[in-house]
């Protein structure tokens, strides 16, 4: 279970579940719609950015022998700093432009749904360095 589809569409699903029991327990209503659409932005836009910028265990420009920390710089910090950052600059403006009267919604929908993303696909182990990504 290594695709990255297969994970974007269950942290997408896990998202979309964590806001109906949002709006059952705190009684406030939810637009899931609107949740839906930002949410597919944010998990959207994490996955490309991540591969544009090459947060991705086989692609590396370090060599195999360098020691474990330039490893860790150059992937955790670097590459998926940029990649978070870039999402969620995007994100703002695009909320900004788009959905303004709703934005801290759609701001927030959009990086909340990217970290599920991320957090189901580190704890599936898709960030394994000997991992198989598609």
């Amino acid at each position: 279970m290594q695709s990255r589809k297969l994970h974007a569409l269950i942290a997408f699903a896990l998202f979309l579940v964590a806001a109906v029991v949002y709006a059952a327990l705190s009684g406030k209503p939810v637009d899931l719609w609107r949740v839906a659409l930002w949410s597919m932005v944010g998990v959207g836009s994490y996955t490309a950015l991540s591969h544009v910028f090459g947060f991705d265990p086989h692609r590396t420009r370090i060599a195999q022998s360098s020691p474990a920390y330039m490893h860790y710089v150059d992937r955790w910090e670097l590459r998926l700093g940029q990649a978070t950052l870039s999402m969620l600059g995007g994100i703002v403006i695009a909320a900004r432009l788009f959905d303004g009267a709703h934005f801290v919604t759609a701001v927030v929908c959009g990086t909340l749904s990217a970290w599920t993303y991320f957090a189901f696909r580190w704890y599936v182990g898709g960030y394994r360095a000997g991992a198989t990504s598609k």
